[in-house]
């Protein structure tokens, strides 16, 4: 019964895959909406707090590292980092970077840029729920605008939910 919500939550929680994909394949499979955007959401914030935290500690690290070394405070990646999020901040890297290049690759982008660890993960955490919940929104819209129920494939997952 479970196991249909584990696999959602870890299948959220791996990039690449993130909320944009598997909300609408989990909700075209039978469970429900309400639920699986809940679930997804949760999976894919669960691996980025502890993202945006190890990478902050490892921003702190280089910065040491390249101090220590002599080579100034920054790199060319890190200063296009810094003047993506000057231009769009970092609530527009949060609901932008799901989209564009996914969740994880948008934290990484924003501590190379220097923005806080706590304002990183909630903006970007608020972004995932967001898109999690449009993506589940078109996914019911467009699935009873298009489809009988009996065209949809039966991928097993109501019955590993146990309805």
């Amino acid at each position: 019964m479970l196991l249909a919500w584990l696999v959602v939550f870890l299948a959220a929680a791996t990039p690449w895959l993130e909320v944009l994909l598997v909300v609408p394949v989990a909700i075209v499979a039978g469970l429900p909406a309400p639920v699986v955007v809940a679930v997804a959401a949760a999976g894919n914030v669960a691996s980025l707090v502890p993202l945006v935290l190890g990478l902050e500690r490892l921003r702190t690290w280089w910065r040491g590292r390249r101090r220590h070394r002599g080579r100034g405070d920054g790199s060319a990646r890190g200063a296009r980092a810094r003047q993506v999020l000057e231009r769009y901040g970092l609530p527009g890297l949060a609901f932008l970077g799901p989209l564009l290049t996914g969740v994880h690759i948008a934290a990484f982008a924003a501590i190379a840029a220097g923005a806080p660890r706590r304002a990183t993960a909630v903006w970007l955490s608020a972004g995932v729920v967001v898109w999690a919940a449009v993506a589940g929104v078109l996914t019911v819209v467009g699935v009873d605008l298009f489809f009988e129920p009996e065209q949809l494939p039966d991928l097993g997952l109501e019955e590993m939910a146990g309805r």
